[in-house]
């Protein structure tokens, strides 16, 4: 659509109304215009004489006449091609035109039309009529010109406030608008918009749907809607935001037949509230959140863990020596290192995710993340939206204090910060956001005291046990990397002959200093930390390793059970981890069996059966761990193409005293016989226990009655005793 010029807009205002009208009278009859001239002067017209089309062209041109009366047929040009021209002037398209013809065929009256002729007369003329003619002709032009200037004024208003109108006729699907229209959503001169689909066309293929669901609701229920939607620029390189709006108009029976509604650019307000929104939540020096954006993500978060009962952490830091930069360098300098420290803070904690891990459970508010803000000054806050344990929070600490550690390049100068951190955990340093934003400038102080360059916890405690947990997570790691742990062996035996059915491999650590560790404190370690990969993959070549040397060494052949980790599928290619460690170790695929939680197979079911095809084409065998403790669904059991399943010890612990065990356990071993799977049950402690489950037709068994775990050279002995007749299971070898 082509906007409205200046001039454009002159040619459809009415000009200052004349005293006396003037008529432009063309006819190569001199008598004519003698006898018409009369009529019309004495009427109150001026008149003015032209021969031939090309003088009426002069005359037009210089009096710009309120009305034509044209001759058709004239020497030199006629009427018609005068007409043809007139209309093509600049004001000359609304100028009325009366023609004047003896020609009374159709041919001539409606190429007098085509031409642009007002009206026409046929000779011989009755001048007493032709005055009131003319006053007809001129009054229907001031209605005209009048009803064109308001459109012109409406256009003009509808540009200046970029805002259009529109009519959707429903039983016909078409679509009717105005000039800003087309204006707002950027259609071209010979571009158009007809009806309902080619509208929703032009909106952004985002918004799309839910401009159409709203208008179909809004018809349905004959109610008014309004929504904002994108559009692609003019330019097809940007979007501009539109908002439309509109109102139905009811027929008779009730029903909508009509939409008539509103169009607006809003791109300008749209980017004006986000400046403003800017300004008022955002840092003008880093661009990241001020002070009040970060109370209002601090009370949400707030309110989340009262919830959900979880915990998180505020991490209030402040920049060592940042001073001196300033006064030194200036305070351009200063700004260009706040925001490289900002861009450091903000990659760490976008990198420490993982302290919002599994562990916690999941919730519906996903929304729930980690904030970096600035304060002000050299101040800056981190809020760590989800923790497992206060920990966590120290780890991050310490990855900051690294990062913000290493040097910046401030122009020609290179500029070395440190940082010092105060750290409050919710509930324990407070549940207030205040008491925990002042218990963490609180701790800051504490640190600075301290020397600076490191973290302090409000609670001692906690502090304490964050170093303990550090320092333990660096004992680990050095474990992995010093190859310090060792491989523990449980046996299996078959339940039907006491044969020794396989072997599950199990980690352990004996720390230097503190001795033996738990696997429940350093496997959950493992799996926040990231340890679990190398460490998992380390259990898996030495497994696969120990068991081909067992194999060489005269042994028969039996199975060994590695559990695997949900970490390890989630952040490694656990499938070729394990293709790895069987090309490594030489062992026959079929003599290594991989054990997964069903929680880890269900989170996404699809994607759990595909694991474990492409585990099973590696020709390895597969168990489900801890069967029945993950609200296991029957309905998908028998898609998963696994080989075992593991009776978890819960069920096993109370056999001889729980009837529901009981029944539990009968209705998991039926129904994995039918499935054609094996069943072997974990934590067998007593012969009682053993008994029962024999009578269920249970097929392997594992647990202290058979033998605790024990390390290689145990294991080698207790195999040779074992295998020597007779083989009495039952009596707790």
């Amino acid at each position: 659509m082509v906007e409205l010029s200046p001039q454009s807009l002159h040619m459809v205002m009415p000009s200052s109304q004349r005293s006396r009208p003037i008529v432009l009278h063309v006819d190569d009859d001199v008598a004519s215009l003698m006898m018409a001239e009369g009529a019309l002067e004495d009427a109150g017209f001026d008149v003015l004489h032209a021969a031939n089309g090309e003088e009426a062209i002069i005359s037009y041109k210089e009096h710009e006449p309120d009305l034509i009366i044209m001759d058709a047929v004239m020497p030199v040009m006629d009427g018609f091609e005068a007409i043809k021209i007139i209309r093509q002037l600049p004001l000359g398209a609304h100028v009325p035109i009366l023609m004047i013809t003896g020609l009374d065929d159709y041919v001539s009256i409606t190429r007098a039309y085509d031409e642009g002729a007002t009206d026409f007369l046929t000779k011989p003329i009755s001048f007493i009529i032709l005055p009131h003619r003319v006053q007809y002709m001129l009054r229907s032009k001031l209605t005209a010109d009048a009803l064109r200037s308001s459109q012109a004024k409406l256009d003009n208003a509808q540009r200046i406030a970029r805002l259009g109108n529109w009519e959707w006729t429903l039983g016909c699907d078409t679509l009717t608008w105005s000039r800003e229209f087309g204006r707002v959503l950027g259609l071209g001169e010979h571009q158009s918009v007809d009806n309902w689909t080619e509208l929703l066309e032009c909106i952004d293929e985002c918004d799309r749907h839910n401009v159409r669901l709203m208008a179909e609701q809004a018809v349905e229920e004959r109610q008014p809607f309004a929504t904002e939607f994108s559009a692609p620029a003019a330019d097809a390189k940007s979007l501009r935001r539109i908002r439309l709006e509109a109102e139905p108009f009811c027929g008779e029976g009730g029903d909508c037949t009509h939409m008539l509604g509103t169009i607006q650019d809003i791109t300008e307000r749209t980017n004006a509230q986000k400046q403003i929104h800017n300004l008022a939540y955002f840092d003008l020096v880093t661009g990241l959140p001020n002070r009040a954006q970060l109370n209002e993500q601090l009370r949400y978060t707030l309110k989340l863990a009262k919830r959900n009962d979880t915990r998180f952490a505020l991490l209030f830091l402040d920049l060592d020596h940042f001073k001196q930069v300033n006064d030194t360098l200036g305070h351009d300098a200063g700004d260009d290192l706040l925001k490289q420290v900002s861009t450091r803070l903000t990659h760490v904690v976008r990198e420490s995710d993982m302290v919002s891990s599994s562990d916690v459970g999941e919730t519906d508010d996903s929304e729930n993340q980690h904030t970096v803000a600035r304060l002000g000054g050299d101040e800056f806050v981190v809020l760590l939206g989800q923790i497992n344990r206060a920990e966590d929070a120290a780890r991050v600490a310490e990855r900051i204090a690294q990062s913000i550690g290493l040097p910046y390049q401030i122009g020609e100068n290179t500029v070395s910060v440190t940082t010092t951190i105060g750290i409050s955990v919710f509930p324990a340093d407070g549940i207030t956001s205040e008491i925990l934003m002042k218990n963490a400038d609180v701790a800051m102080y504490h640190a600075k005291e301290s020397g600076r360059n490191g973290y302090q916890f409000y609670s001692r405690n906690i502090h304490e046990q964050a170093l303990a947990r550090f320092s333990l997570e660096g004992d680990l790691k050095s474990a992995i990397e010093n190859e310090q742990l060792t491989l523990v062996y449980q046996p299996k035996v078959n339940m039907s002959n006491g044969s020794l059915a396989g072997v599950e491999a199990l980690v352990r650590w004996n720390h230097p200093e503190r001795g033996a560790v738990n696997p429940s404190e350093f496997i959950p370690l493992a799996e926040e930390t990231g340890l679990i990969l190398p460490l998992g993959r380390w259990v898996l070549r030495q497994s696969c390793k120990q068991m081909r040397l067992w194999i060489d060494s005269g042994l028969p052949e039996f199975a060994i059970a590695v559990n695997c980790s949900s970490v390890q599928f989630t952040r490694s290619d656990m499938i070729q981890d394990i293709n790895e460690a069987i090309e490594y170790s030489g062992l026959d695929p079929y003599l290594l069996e991989i054990e997964l939680t069903e929680s880890l197979l269900l989170q996404d079911i699809e994607v759990g059966i595909d694991i474990l095809r492409s585990m099973k084409e590696l020709g390895i065998q597969v168990a489900i761990d801890d069967f029945g403790t993950g609200f296991s669904s029957l309905s998908y059991l028998k898609r998963l193409p696994v080989d075992k399943l593991k009776i978890d010890r819960s069920f096993v612990s109370d056999l001889c005293v729980d009837a529901g065990d009981v029944a539990i356990v009968s209705a998991i071993i039926t129904l994995s016989h039918n499935l054609n799977l094996t069943v072997v049950a974990e934590g067998v402690e007593t012969q009682q226990q053993y008994d029962i489950l024999r009578g269920f037709d249970c097929n392997e068994a594992q647990g202290f009655l058979i033998s605790h775990p024990m390390a290689q050279a145990e294991f080698e002995q207790w195999i040779h005793r074992y295998m020597e007749p007779p083989k009495m299971v039952a009596s707790g070898r």
